[in-house]
């Protein structure tokens, strides 16, 4: 019988830590009070406008608002994002500048740390109110290693973004595109799925030995060789 999706799934132990997948494409660490997100891609929309392109408003504000009951969830005291938290420079007259400063002032006691993505080419203009600290290249904290390209690091276990996991499920009738959290536990790295809610995705095959988590509208289902499991079984070579 497949199971029924759960909003938090159980902790997965990497590099003997605890993490626990979310439901809002975020993960937990506990241990260190760390949220951590990857690819938020605030002011998204806005670029895409300035171009001439008439997309919908308001992807940054939902995306703040996904924040906000995540942090009132889980009470954590840094929030960690891997890499492409801003799409483009943005314009002081934007409504997104506006968000970001009542999400801040919502959040005043919340450490905001930055792995600095290809995106996120602009941090020196922006507001210093913001009180955003940027790492250029990685993060070490043992036994993570925090980056936004997923590349092994020979100083512990990989979490990174960058590549918005999606995995394709087919069957005779029907088809589905779900985000993901990949954990490639033989390369020692585990990947995001893509936080910002105006994102796209790149298709993966995981490994027989990788751990990956679905994201699905109704909560969060463990899949291993394309089956449903009420946990992930352990890799049997």
């Amino acid at each position: 019988m497949t199971p029924l999706p759960t909003t938090a799934g159980d902790p997965i132990l990497v590099a003997n830590e605890a993490l626990i997948p979310l439901l809002d494409r975020a993960l937990l660490w506990p241990q260190a009070r760390t949220l951590i997100v990857a690819d938020v891609h605030l002011g998204k929309g806005a670029a895409f406008r300035r171009a001439g392109v008439p997309v919908p408003s308001g992807a940054t504000t939902a995306d703040l608002a996904r924040l906000d009951r995540l942090i009132a969830d889980h009470a954590p005291q840094r929030l960690l994002v891997l890499g492409d938290l801003f799409h483009a420079r943005l314009s002081a007259d934007e409504p997104a500048v506006a968000a970001i400063d009542a999400f801040r002032v919502r959040h005043a006691a919340l450490q905001i740390t930055a792995i600095r993505g290809n995106h996120d080419r602009y941090v020196e203009q922006l507001p210093a109110g913001w009180r955003i600290e940027w790492i250029s290249n990685s993060l070490h904290e043992p036994p993570f290693v925090f980056a936004h390209e997923p590349q092994t690091d020979p100083r512990g276990f990989v979490l990174a973004g960058h590549i918005h996991p999606v995995l394709m499920l087919k069957s005779r009738r029907d088809s589905a595109r779900l985000p993901v959290f990949w954990f490639r536990h033989a390369e020692r790295i585990a990947v995001l799925p893509s936080f910002g809610s105006f994102t796209g995705g790149y298709p993966v095959t995981p490994d027989k030995c990788d751990a990956v988590i679905a994201v699905t509208p109704d909560g969060l289902v463990p899949i291993q060789s394309g089956k449903f499991f009420e946990t992930l079984k352990p890799c049997m070579s």
